[in-house]
């Protein structure tokens, strides 16, 4: 197996996107039995995910659970999360699951407060809707300002839209609906003004964006017709694609040329990030698209290489433990 320690012709990537279990928790299963979830349920562990790390030349993972969590469970998640940085710094950090779908707004930002400045954590967990409420509803204003204030970094995750009984067809939400959900939320939070009240937070989109990079131009073109609603001064061709652009994405299911190309037409090289999306892609989804990642010509070697820590730019609580 390889040393993350020996210097290699390509840099060690950071994992944005990959998750945890808490041994002998049933929520998955809890969730799979509601129809919430469909992804695998098997046992997870720091050592299972260190070995899939060295095989794959990942340095670290930040770890995340992408489901909308109660406060008392989100809690418990963090807890956990944190004690598995702290037994492994050098492998793994964490992105703190917020409890937005609270009806009291204070428990969300207790929970900021104690998992940034308890736990240390290294950014925040977003999904994209919490009970059908999308993130620019304004309910959840005092999180973003909170966010904003800490120039955090937050990683969005899809999961089943609202109505997805009417519109899922009868198939899973990963297969069509998160990617559709991620795009819904984000331009839910553009059009709500979100993006542009609160410019120091950094988002991350899971799966490239899903869907979002590929409606784009349509969302340019048509996003600010005077029969779109929207801010009350309205919203402008190039205001959106500043917005868009500042967005970063990363590369969990999501490493093939059809999903880079239209990527690159939104954002810069520099703000596409590297996931897996380990363990709940699986070892066949998350191989082929290293694999197509890697052969990519879209991107210049350079560019390629520098895929593999972008995520730096924007955890910054993560170089001093990379090299320690």
């Amino acid at each position: 197996m390889s040393d993350p320690t020996v210097a290699t012709d390509r840099p060690w990537a950071v994992d944005v996107h990959a998750h945890f279990l808490i041994p002998d928790d049933t929520v998955l299963t809890a969730a799979a039995k509601e129809g919430k979830y469909a992804g695998p349920q098997g046992i997870w562990s720091p050592e299972s995910a260190m070995t899939f790390m060295d095989a794959n030349h990942i340095r670290m993972q930040l770890l995340s659970f992408p489901m909308p969590l109660p406060a008392e469970m989100a809690r418990r998640f963090n807890d956990y999360a944190a004690s598995v940085v702290a037994a492994h710094p050098g492998r793994f950090g964490m992105l703190a699951n917020i409890p937005l779908g609270d009806p009291d707004p204070e428990v969300a930002l207790r929970e900021i407060d104690r998992a940034a400045d308890e736990l240390n954590a290294d950014g925040f967990l977003l999904v994209t809707n919490y009970g059908g409420k999308y993130l620019g509803d304004p309910a959840f204003e005092p999180v973003f300002a909170a966010l904003n204030q800490r120039r955090a970094t937050a990683l969005i995750h899809p999961i089943h839209p609202a109505g997805f009984d009417l519109v899922s067809c009868g198939r899973p939400a990963p297969l069509i609906e998160y990617p559709m959900d991620t795009a819904r939320s984000v331009v839910d939070a553009i059009w709500a003004g979100v993006m542009s009240r609160h410019p120091d937070v950094n988002l991350i989109l899971a799966h490239a964006g899903g869907v979002l990079p590929v409606l784009a131009p349509r969302i340019l073109d048509l996003g600010p017709m005077e029969w779109v609603p929207g801010p009350a001064n309205g919203i402008t061709y190039d205001e959106v694609r500043e917005l868009l652009s500042r967005l970063y994405c990363d590369t969990a299911i999501a490493g093939r040329d059809s999903a880079l190309k239209p990527l690159l037409d939104m954002i810069d090289s520099s703000h596409v990030v590297f996931g897996t999306d380990y363990p709940a892609a699986g070892p066949s989804v998350i191989d082929a698209n290293l694999a197509a990642l890697s052969k990519t010509q879209l991107l210049t070697e350079a560019e390629l290489f520098a895929v593999a820590t972008n995520a730096i730019q924007i955890f910054p609580s993560l170089e001093h433990r990379m090299v320690s």
